[in-house]
């Protein structure tokens, strides 16, 4: 029993909801518009989900939301799905039939080929279309180290070719140390497999969530202690299991860098176990969608589509639809950019970032009524927003060049230099290839190359270019979001920032700059200031940071101080990554959903084996 109430607080975080109940009826609709007259009702129609946001996040809840059985739209401002993990395409003189087709995200994936815990398969699996991607198999990557001039291959899985080239890099007892730590960390009820215990199908807000995470209850006790350590900094847990080798602890920063945008005293433990599982067990691989990024986008549109639901594009939400009560806030719909207004029977999730639908909920409230209940929950939102942290921002390089001559490429790879710590301002770069896997991706003859710095490129020194609006993340479809571009001295600025990435580059292809001046290239550099326009990203941010005084982050659930308004997304538990936002989609969908429907569909994934 002891036992059971040492786990209260990690049930807390799971359920990450403060016991807020979900109302599904409305009784009465009031609707409040700041400074705007309620639409007719020819421009109104109504379902029971509204996702605000086309990102992985909502994408992973409208299709699950779909999948049970209610009627879900799913919003978004862009002229294109995926968030900041959205593809591009861009033609050149090399082809008018074939363009250049560009990842604008994150394109290194474990977990996704087969059935495995990974949240983001599993929301495949419960829609139906995990076998529409296909999925190219591959062993690691490249790290290279301008400290001293060597590459370094991470190799997946259990083989010991990842053990030898540690020992090449940095001596036998960096090897011996890291054969032990894994031993620690992979081994029987250690923290990656207890990482793993509890799955975001297992997961909703409320008191609901005793029920449906009952089932886990054994494991869930059995994780004793080790929850301190998934909910801790990892360092916490590097520091427990002896691991004092400096190659190692760089290593380990370096991968939480990667994941999070902070360093391994200010990433969780959960997420970097989890990752060690999916690189270092038995027969790990590495997954990278055929037909680039776009093509598990648009296998979860196709789930969400398969089962009634509908995503609309270039459709901006300018404000939320309350109904006033006297003590609470209940958000019962939309209105969008051209005037229509949506209802919502069951709840709308935001799946836009906690600064974002901050601003949103501004607009949707009446300032002046400083004692009415939206514009209580909204300061109450702010506040949050306000005290979150903020990750930096990027720059980005999109190549298509010339591959004539080229030896045989690894599709991915880090450079950086390990004697500086790695969250130094624009340490790592970080590169991916697709064309080595896919040619599709290019014109006959090229290879497409985007590069970027990983969250180390501060957001503040791009304000001299843009005049601060006040709103977050102008419209990408709109001309007027580019007139930074005509301010004396951005491009310059621009090509000198843009340099840290060329070098890292020419660590892989030496003479890409020649390659690049060559009839039918392709140069794009993007800015901190383009991150935040077509990604939507209040001051460029990869996602939230460390409040000052706290070691890691402290992120909010799927349910807001708004009565049937959610969250999805990388401010939401679980955090920022592929895995993470998938997670957070899903546990706003089934914290709509009944719970019977919750539990059926968790019943269907265990018979599939798709659900641990």
């Amino acid at each position: 029993m002891l036992q059971l109430l040492r786990l209260i607080p990690l049930i807390l975080l799971l359920s990450a909801e403060g016991f807020i109940p979900t109302s599904n009826v409305h009784s009465k609709i009031t609707v409040m518009l700041s400074s705007t007259e309620t639409n007719s009702d020819a421009n109104v129609e109504e379902v029971d989900v509204i996702v605000v946001g086309a990102g992985f996040g909502g994408l992973s809840c409208g299709a699950l939301t779909s999948k049970y059985g209610l009627k879900t739209v799913c919003l978004e401002a862009h002229d294109t799905a995926g968030g900041v993990a959205h593809s591009f395409s861009r033609y050149s003189s090399a082809s008018k039939e074939i363009p250049f087709r560009f990842d604008s995200g994150p394109s290194l994936i474990t977990g996704l080929s087969e059935k495995s815990t990974n949240p983001l398969r599993q929301v495949l699996d419960a829609v139906g279309t995990a076998e529409d991607v296909d999925w190219k198999k591959y062993d690691g990557w490249l790290i290279h180290d301008y400290a001293d001039g060597k590459a370094l291959k991470m190799t997946a899985g259990d083989n010991g070719a990842f053990e030898r080239a540690i020992e090449e890099k940095a001596g036998p007892e960096s090897r011996k140390a890291f054969e032990k730590f894994k031993s620690e960390i992979l081994g029987k009820g250690g923290l990656a497999e207890v990482s793993a215990y509890i799955p975001p199908f297992a997961l909703r807000g409320g008191v609901g969530t005793v029920v449906s995470i009952f089932q886990y209850l054994l494991k869930l006790m059995s994780i004793g202690t080790k929850g301190l350590l998934l909910t801790g900094p990892f360092s916490n847990t590097m520091k427990l299991y002896g691991m004092e080798d400096p190659f190692l602890r760089k290593w380990f920063d370096y991968l939480a860098f990667a994941l999070s945008g902070v360093d391994a005293s200010n990433t969780q433990g959960a997420p970097i176990a989890y990752m060690m599982s999916d690189l270092h067990k038995k027969d790990a691989v590495l997954d990278y969608p055929m037909g680039g990024m776009d093509s598990l986008i648009q296998a979860l549109i196709k789930g969400m589509e398969k089962h009634g639901g509908e995503l609309r594009l270039n459709s901006r939400v300018n404000r939320f639809l309350f109904e006033s009560e006297s003590t609470k806030a209940c958000c019962i719909g939309v209105e969008l950019a051209d005037g229509t207004q949506i209802k919502a029977r069951r709840g709308v999730v935001s799946n836009a970032p906690l600064w974002n639908y901050a601003r949103i909920l501004k607009d949707s409230v009446d300032l002046k009524d400083p004692r009415s209940a939206p514009t209580q929950a909204y300061h109450e939102i702010q506040n949050q927003a306000d005290d979150m942290s903020l990750t930096r921002s990027f720059m980005h390089l999109h190549l298509g060049i010339p591959k004539d001559g080229l030896p045989d490429l690894e599709c991915h790879h880090s450079v950086l230099n390990f004697d500086h710590p790695v969250t130094d301002e624009q340490n790592m770069s970080i590169i991916s290839i697709p064309t080595v896997f896919d040619e599709s991706l290019a014109p006959k003859g090229y290879h497409v190359v985007h590069a970027y710095t990983a969250a180390s490129d501060s957001f503040d020194e791009w304000l001299p270019f843009q005049e601060e609006t006040g709103k977050v993340g102008a419209s990408p479809n709109s001309g007027t979001s580019q007139e930074y571009n005509k301010k004396e001295g951005y491009e310059e600025f621009k090509a000198q920032k843009a340099e840290a990435l060329w070098k890292a580059v020419e660590c892989v292809i030496p003479d890409v700059r020649e390659r690049a001046k060559r009839p039918g290239s392709i140069v794009m550099i993007g800015s901190p200031l383009t991150h935040r326009r077509y990604n939507q990203r209040y001051k460029g941010t990869y996602g939230p940071g460390i409040n000052p005084g706290k070691e890691v982050w402290e992120l909010a659930g799927a349910t807001t101080p708004i009565e049937n308004l959610y969250a999805c997304g990388d401010t939401s538990f679980p955090g920022i990554g592929l895995p993470g936002v998938a997670g957070s989609g899903t546990i706003a969908a089934n914290t709509i959903a009944p719970i019977g429907a919750q539990l059926a569909l968790m019943r269907e994934l265990k018979e599939m084996k798709a659900l641990q």
